[in-house]
Parts: structure tokens; C-alpha cells; sequence
């Protein structure tokens, strides 16, 4: 009963999220995909050499190695695009130098075609954060229309050059913008969770980003300047669970995964708490090799993301010494948890009960599987417990029923 009355909780609050949610009708479950933003470059990914010719190679690679079967089906071309100039008439205009017909129109068809979905950057300011290229500001009505009559399906709006006014307002101009146009657009907004985003975007935006740009490495000193490592973004969601439901999501950035700067535990790590935030999960790395980027395919893991419950993962308990259990709810009763020890060096021993995760004390027990080795670990009666390495995790499901 304990258990019924959490879960009859759990949808009320999720309906609540979505009556304060600005409803286009897309993002009901975090979006998947891939993003031009680090293909070939390291960071800070000088130069985003996305071109038509590579896109669509990125395309035909996504089918052939399973990703777009498994829900990544936005493709998003961030800063690397446009043109330095808009047209005679004022207009959008794509560099034609990399999309030789001046427009996104034959790359989203070509996508459209193949069972994908284009995203496509624009800036808040009147250029973008780099290579001098065309921002939205001043041009908010027409650019949405232009990006409307490409068939973009998805536009994410940074926040360089931005007029003297705050964030919010701002993007709330241009989402009103892009439902003029009737188009069901996934509108993605990045001031780098500098004005606490999760507070307003569930009424501007689907996706929001949380912290400042997420750069592959998994952890950086105390005092650094050059973004956000994996372990600063992991304590950065610490509590933002209760701002995300169906239609907004808190985005922690694209996914590093394979990265040479990340060991493969690493990559492995990051892709279990990106599924857990109930964040996007859009990979930035070239995906044409997937030597070290098998996490990617993890069904399982995936599943957890994409669970119809739509709740996100939060902070359960906290050892004190770098030990962390996470948790999220899932359809039918079951959980998600990542035992994680962000401490380099130190071994965590962690414990949890299923009374801690809300389930009666009576129950015969919950059975785990390990998600990442993708076995049936046993049953166990009053909760588990996982010794945990310092910067690994352990992601498993409970169940009340056995896994098939």
C-alpha cells in the first residue's frame, strides 16, 4: 500500500510539472541524438568542421550501427552552420561553403527521409558565441519561420551577445516566435544554468541546460576555468529532480562518450547518470567509430531515460566521504540506483534498503539486476549493498518481479 500511495504521488506530481509546462507537444521523454559539437575537435572544439557531406555520413553511420533504432534521432548542428550574413530579404542564410544549397531544407529532407529529426543553433545575441556567425536577436519572428520552412525539428538558442535583459524574458520572446509558426519545434535553451533555468523552463523551453559547458573530462581541480567536468555536473543535480517532467527536461549537456581523455569506466559512468537525470541524451563525439563507444548501445541503461513514468533521478543518500547512492523511479514499481564514489583513490562501501527507496517492509524481497553486465544479480530481502571504486559506479534496477 506504502508503495501504491508513492507511486499515486509520483503521477500527481508529474501532472502538476506538466500543467506548469509549456506544451508544444514534443519531449514527453528526454530527446536522444547526436550533436556536431565536438566530431573533430577536442576542447574547446575550436572549429565544428560539420559540413552536408559529414552530417549526412553521420546518418547513414547512426542506422547502420543501431543508434537511430535505439531513440537517437535528433541530429543537431550547433555552432557551425551558418552564415556571417543574412539575404537581401534579412533572412537566415546556412554557410554555403558546408551546405551548398545556402539552406538546411535538403539536409533536414535527407534526415526526414531516414527516420531522423534536425536540430539546427541559433544565439539569443546578434551573433553567435563563435566565427562571427548570424544570431537571432532582432530577427526572432523571422528566423523561427525560416528554421519552420527548413523542416528543422529542434533549435537550441545559446546565449552569447545577449541583449541587457534577463534570460528568461528573452527566451520566452523567441519560444512565442516559434509557436507562431505552428511548427512543433523542440526549443532548447543554454544561458549555462546561470539564472537557475530549472525555475522558469519548464513554461519557456523543453530542454534547459543546467550547469555551464560540459568538456570531456571526467574530473578537473578545484579553481579551473575551462568548463564543466562530468564529477561537477553529477554534484550539480544534486535536487533539480522536482523541476523536470513530461515536455522539460534539465539537460546536462552532450554526452563525451570515448573521448580520449575518458577511460571507458568513465564514459560508462557519465552515460548511467546522464540516463538517470532524465537528461537529453546527445552524444557529441564521432559515432562513425564506435570502438569506445559501445555504452551508447546500452538498451538497458537507455530504458531507464526513456522509462513512461517520465520522473527524473535524484540524491539519495550521501556517505560523507565521497560515497553517493542515487535513485530514480520507474513504471510499475521498479527503481534505478547508482551506487557512485566520486572520490578518486578511496573505496566506498555503500548499503540501501527498500524501505529507504519507500517500499513496505513486508515484501518478500527485490530482485537486482546489474545494468551494465546485464545480469540478474539475486533476490534480496531487506535491501544491497555495492563496494564502489573511487570515480566508478554501479548501476542497478530492483524489481519486485524476476527479470525476464
Amino acid at each position: 500500500e506504502m508503495r501504491k500511495l508513492a507511486l499515486l504521488l509520483a503521477a500527481v506530481a508529474a501532472l502538476v510539472a506538466s500543467a506548469h509546462s509549456w506544451d508544444n507537444g514534443v519531449a514527453k521523454l528526454p530527446p536522444m541524438g547526436w550533436s556536431t559539437w565536438c566530431t573533430d575537435t577536442l576542447i574547446p572544439c575550436f572549429d565544428d568542421f560539420c559540413n552536408e557531406t559529414e552530417v549526412r555520413s553521420i546518418a547513414d553511420a547512426m542506422i547502420a550501427n543501431g543508434m537511430r533504432d535505439l531513440g537517437y534521432n535528433y541530429i543537431e548542428l550547433d555552432d557551425c552552420w551558418a552564415s556571417t550574413e543574412r539575404d537581401a530579404q534579412g533572412r537566415l542564410m546556412a554557410d554555403s561553403s558546408r551546405f551548398p544549397s545556402g539552406t538546411l531544407k535538403p539536409l533536414a529532407d535527407y534526415l526526414h527521409q531516414n527516420g531522423f529529426k534536425l536540430g539546427a543553433y541559433t544565439c539569443a545575441g546578434n551573433l553567435t558565441c563563435r566565427m562571427n556567425r548570424q544570431g537571432s536577436w532582432g530577427h526572432f519572428d523571422s528566423d523561427a519561420e525560416t528554421f519552420a520552412s527548413w523542416g528543422v525539428d529542434m533549435v537550441k538558442m545559446d546565449w552569447c551577445y545577449h541583449p541587457a535583459l534577463p534570460p528568461k524574458n528573452v527566451y520566452q520572446m523567441f519560444r512565442d516566435s516559434l509557436n507562431k509558426t505552428g511548427a512543433p519545434i523542440l526549443f532548447s535553451v543554454c544561458e549555462w544554468g546561470e539564472q537557475d533555468p530549472w525555475t522558469w523552463g519548464m513554461e519557456t523551453a523543453n530542454i534547459w541546460r543546467a550547469t555551464g559547458d560540459h568538456i570531456p573530462f571526467f574530473w578537473l581541480p578545484e579553481g579551473h576555468k575551462i568548463g564543466w567536468s562530468t564529477v561537477e555536473i553529477i554534484e550539480a543535480f544534486k535536487g533539480l529532480s522536482k523541476y523536470a517532467g513530461p515536455g522539460g527536461w534539465n539537460d546536462a549537456d552532450f554526452l563525451m562518450t570515448g573521448m580520449f581523455t575518458m577511460s571507458d569506466m568513465q564514459s560508462q559512468v557519465e552515460f548511467s547518470f546522464w540516463a538517470l537525470f532524465n537528461s537529453p541524451l546527445i552524444v557529441a563525439t564521432d559515432v562513425r567509430d564506435m570502438t569506445r563507444r559501445q555504452q551508447l548501445l546500452n538498451k538497458e541503461v537507455i530504458a531507464i531515460n526513456q522509462d513512461p513514468l517520465a520522473r527524473a533521478g535524484d540524491i539519495l543518500y550521501e556517505d560523507g566521504h565521497g560515497g553517493e547512492i542515487w535513485s530514480k523511479p520507474l513504471y510499475g514499481g521498479d527503481t534505478a540506483l547508482i551506487f557512485y564514489n566520486k572520490k578518486f583513490g578511496s573505496v566506498a562501501a555503500l548499503n540501501v534498503t527498500w524501505t529507504q527507496l519507500g517500499y513496505p517492509a513486508g515484501i518478500k524481497g527485490l530482485y537486482v539486476r546489474d545494468l551494465w553486465m546485464h545480469n540478474t544479480i539475486g533476490l534480496f530481502q531487506k535491501g544491497w549493498s555495492a563496494i564502489v571504486l573511487g570515480w566508478e559506479a554501479t548501476m542497478v534496477r530492483v524489481s519486485m518481479n524476476p527479470f525476464q
